[in-house]
């Protein structure tokens, strides 16, 4: 794997190999456990800000990402169905998530600050209509990233 900004990237969705790569980065004044209590409770996601999306924990308890648990995201243009690939608590997050023929890779870097936590979030798209949809979905995803942030600072409080 290599790394971008510390984020640990499979070959195959690295940002050289992608048509479409975002990145996000916020500093949270929480302590990382509240964090990320609220990063792996994806059901909540939806709720916290009335957004018209929902994500359905498939396998384990239904509530909690862990590492290979199985989500349907169902967001207002694309409905994706992922993986987590990586979960190392407190730390890192990341899955991969297909929608017909995309392929998106979406990770979650947190690291310890003077003032509660730094959160690097990047993803990654490929395949299917992305050589023509990178020229407008980058800034859609940056500005929804930027809110879910803006949201887990308020959630974590």
């Amino acid at each position: 794997m290599a790394s971008t900004k510390g984020i640990n990237w499979p070959n195959y969705y690295h940002p050289k190999n992608a048509q479409i790569h975002v990145i996000n980065e916020a500093n949270i004044p929480a302590q990382a456990d509240a964090v990320w209590a609220c990063l792996i409770h994806a059901p909540y996601w939806p709720t916290w800000s009335n957004c018209k999306t929902s994500v359905q924990v498939l396998n384990g308890d239904g509530i909690e990402l862990t590492k290979g648990s199985i989500f349907r995201w169902n967001t207002t243009r694309m409905n994706f169905d992922c993986t987590v690939v990586e979960y190392i608590p407190y730390e890192r997050i990341a899955w991969r998530g297909k929608c017909g023929d995309v392929d998106m890779y979406h990770a979650w870097l947190l690291e310890p600050a003077s003032n509660g936590v730094n959160i690097i979030t990047e993803t990654t798209q490929r395949g299917g209509l992305t050589w023509l949809t990178k020229y407008f979905t980058p800034k859609s995803i940056t500005k929804h990233h930027q809110k879910w942030l803006e949201e887990l600072r308020r959630q974590s409080k």
